[in-house]
């Protein structure tokens, strides 16, 4: 299932219309938007992960804390201001000087505040995608006829992980704790370096949204 049908999926359908919202653009200017930025975002912390060993361990811990994936199906964990906040992070992270520069390539029409919330908005949703996809197998996100492999090949890491998540939201109040992404991006926070059973590669993390590759 790639990125834009997961975000297209969110909020009860309502996501884009949501973003739109939170940003005084129409839907279709939303979905337009996004459409270019999220993927572009996505490859680019693809190739950040890859070059940068400390990000991508940054990535790891992210994920395995429990990025938590139903961040995506709330309108306030993606366009609050702690979200906005924390894309600004992610982007200047993983873009550098250079990201309202990249954004506005990808983006000409918008302008200023407007091109940097929704970029902002952007960064954070993939962000939640990816603990998405990474939480739960293909085969349960994919649409009934495609036929995808889990990210491990293996349902029992994902109901592990369902069991561990549903324990924690159990524990916490009734306003749902949200994780700050700001926390791994936009800082020079020390990896944990957690041991793992196995290092999930590249295309187990991003394989789902972007498409496996070499």
């Amino acid at each position: 299932m790639s990125l834009m049908t997961i975000l297209g999926a969110a909020q009860n359908g309502n996501y884009f219309a949501n973003v739109a919202k939170a940003c005084g653009v129409s839907t279709g200017d939303a979905k337009s938007v996004l459409g270019s930025i999220c993927p572009a975002i996505a490859e680019q912390l693809r190739s950040k992960a890859e070059s940068d060993h400390d990000a991508f361990e940054a990535l790891l811990d992210l994920l395995d804390e429990g990025g938590d994936s139903s961040d995506l199906d709330d309108a306030e964990a993606v366009t609050g201001a702690e979200a906005i906040s924390d894309g600004n992070a992610v982007l200047a992270d993983i873009y550098g000087a250079s990201a309202n520069g990249e954004m506005k390539k990808l983006a000409p029409a918008l302008e200023g505040a407007t091109l940097q919330k929704i970029s902002a908005i952007g960064a954070t949703s993939v962000l939640a995608a990816l603990a998405k996809t990474y939480s739960t197998p293909a085969t349960l996100v994919a649409a009934p006829e495609e036929k995808s492999p889990g990210i491990f090949g293996a349902i029992l890491s994902a109901v592990v992980a369902g069991v561990v998540q549903g324990a924690v939201r159990q524990l916490a109040p009734k306003r749902r704790r949200r994780r700050s992404y700001s926390s791994y991006f936009g800082t020079r926070r020390k990896p944990v370096r957690r041991r793992r059973a196995k290092t999930p590669s590249l295309n187990d993390i991003f394989g789902q949204i972007l498409g496996n590759r070499k």
